[in-house]
């Protein structure tokens, strides 16, 4: 046996990964959709009781497992219990609350499952009336749920194998492998390669639903078998319908490749169509979930990562389909099969140079959507795991070059047999390290809020600036309060007036006054996006001429 893999060298590579991803500082790795704001705020002191809480999210939420629970200091619900999810933007939902609450400590405690199927769950703590004496609000409490993390990655490093391998398995028998005859030791080297392949495929598929379930309504694993959490996943979540695609999917492709196996029809390709089709069906539904379901140009997104699947899909089954089925022929000078394998070899190389092309292009492109500047690549977990796949992508296409020009080189077999097992080491470790990708938060920019700054303008005299929504593209309104040091307003002033400055472009313009201590105005000078200079020019009512400076920057 040329290429027998030592499983103890394997295991030892999954403590450097768990090592990796500590030193990533991937915590709470769930957490895809965050608060972007919520009527009452965190900690927020009310001095009236709110008709209901509102909560919006930055990007779409899912009808299935909601929660919105209001609770008093003593534990008892507040709410009336009628959670709706805005049906126009599907990223905010809310409750109404019971009439006359009297002051007390109150703690919103919510739960969704995002866009692209994580389960996001916190609270929101607030009052009504001032704490009493030596109380506090509630603390958030870190959700990170290793065991889930840890099974949801053991559940994807079987479907992307099984999707490695039985995509070589079947490109090997339509389009690389020509030969009318297959010996004895083929035949079983196939069936059982194949049985495998369709093995993984099914655990990983079956196992989704009962995994998701248990992510989703937080509860262990054997409370998730429960009927009526499985039943909200089937029909209250868009991973839950996909999961009844798939499946129908799975049995398809069972029963087509339980025909091959009975009849060793493997040369046959018109016996191929019907699992391949299906196969094919089953990696698309698998490109729906995920990131690319929350991206804003999601049918790009879902598009790209489809054909990055099937790119990484050739490149690594290929390899090690043609390795495991024909490994004899690597170091034969000559006799079939140094022809069988050489010719195969010849015919994915090629395949092989066109899946790095579709990996380089859809995986740069798919991070450019992700990944909104370069701090966030160097800065975020998910940005350094993406510099890790990239690394190791590298190193495995500088291995498989060499083993794809390396005929010269054969006799050279102690070295050969050893960068074979290194190039397939590689490919495993990009497996591992693409279904962290699946549950690492993706980077996001900084939520955009409007600007907002006070200054000293005189003995018990004050000045502040807002511009809201300090946006491109829209009416940004400018406001300037001036008021005294028990923030009652005055009007000290005579003039006041905003400039504007980007690079070589400056403008300029008087704002109106309101009413006493309240200057407004409103335009759409602030056009490109980039770092402004932003001054106030004061003229105060003694010809007092005063100039107050920021910077702000502009998406």
């Amino acid at each position: 046996m040329i290429l027998k893999v030592n499983s103890k060298k394997l295991l030892m590579i999954l403590p450097f990964v768990v090592l990796m991803f500590s030193l990533l500082g991937i915590n709470n790795v769930s957490a895809h959709a965050y608060i972007t704001n919520s009527n009452p705020s965190e900690n927020e002191i009310l001095e009236s009781a709110p008709e209901r809480v509102y909560i919006e999210f930055n990007e779409k939420i899912q009808t299935g497992f909601k929660i919105l629970n209001v609770l008093n200091s003593s534990g008892e619900r507040v709410d009336k219990k009628n959670v709706v999810i805005n049906p126009d933007t599907e990223k905010s939902m809310e409750v109404d609350l019971k009439s006359d609450l009297p002051n007390d400590i109150y703690t919103v405690e919510w739960r969704v499952v995002s866009a692209d199927g994580h389960s996001v769950s916190g609270m929101i703590p607030f009052s009504i009336g001032e704490l009493p004496d030596g109380a506090d609000f509630p603390t958030q409490q870190d959700s990170g749920n290793l065991v889930s993390f840890i099974s949801t990655m053991i559940n994807k490093g079987f479907l992307y194998i099984g999707f490695s391998v039985f995509m070589g398995l079947l490109l090997f028998y339509t389009f690389w492998y020509r030969n009318n005859k297959l010996s004895a030791k083929l035949v079983k080297r196939t069936k059982r390669i194949s049985i495998i392949a369709v093995l993984l495929l099914a655990i990983s598929i079956i196992s989704a639903l009962v995994i998701q379930t248990q992510s989703y309504a937080g509860v262990s694993l054997l409370a998730s078998l429960k009927p009526s959490n499985l039943m909200e996943t089937l029909t209250s979540t868009k991973e839950g319908i996909i999961w009844i695609v798939q499946m129908i999917l799975l049995a398809i492709l069972f029963l087509g490749q339980r025909f091959i196996w009975a009849k060793e029809a493997y040369l046959d390709r018109k016996h191929w169509i019907i699992p391949g089709l299906s196969f094919i069906g089953i990696m698309l539904s698998k490109a729906f979930l995920g990131h690319p379901s929350s991206s804003p140009y999601e049918t790009v997104a879902i598009v790209l990562d489809f054909f990055h699947l099937i790119a990484a899909s050739i490149w690594l089954g290929g390899m090690i389909v043609i390795i495991l089925f024909l490994r004899e022929g690597i170091f034969a000078k000559e006799g079939e099969g140094h022809d069988l394998y050489w010719g195969t070899m010849e015919k994915y190389s090629l395949w092989a140079l066109f899946t790095v092309a579709v990996l380089a292009i859809s995986g740069a492109v798919n991070a450019s959507l992700l990944i909104p500047d370069f701090q966030s690549l160097v800065s975020t977990a998910y940005g350094k795991v993406l510099l890790i796949k990239i690394g190791l992508l590298v190193l495995m296409l500088i291995f498989g070059a060499y083993h794809l020009v390396s005929r010269l080189l054969l006799r050279k077999k102690d070295f050969y047999k050893k960068s074979i097992k290194v190039e397939i080491t590689l490919g495993i470790l990009i497996l591992i390290v693409t279904t962290a990708f699946t549950q690492i938060q993706t980077p996001t920019l900084p939520i955009d809020l409007p600007f907002y700054e006070e200054a000293e303008l005189g003995y018990n005299e004050n000045i502040s600036l807002s511009i809201t929504p300090k946006k491109t593209g829209v009416q940004n309104q400018y406001e300037v309060f001036v008021f005294d040091n028990n923030r009652k307003p005055i009007d000290p002033v005579e003039q006041i007036t905003i400039s504007l400055k980007q690079g070589d472009k400056e403008m300029a313009f008087p704002l109106t006054k309101e009413k006493e201590g309240h200057y407004f105005a409103e335009n759409l000078q602030l056009n490109q996006p980039g770092k402004w200079d932003v001054e106030i020019h004061v003229l105060t009512d003694k010809l007092e001429s005063l100039d107050y400076s920021y910077s702000i920057d502009i998406r």
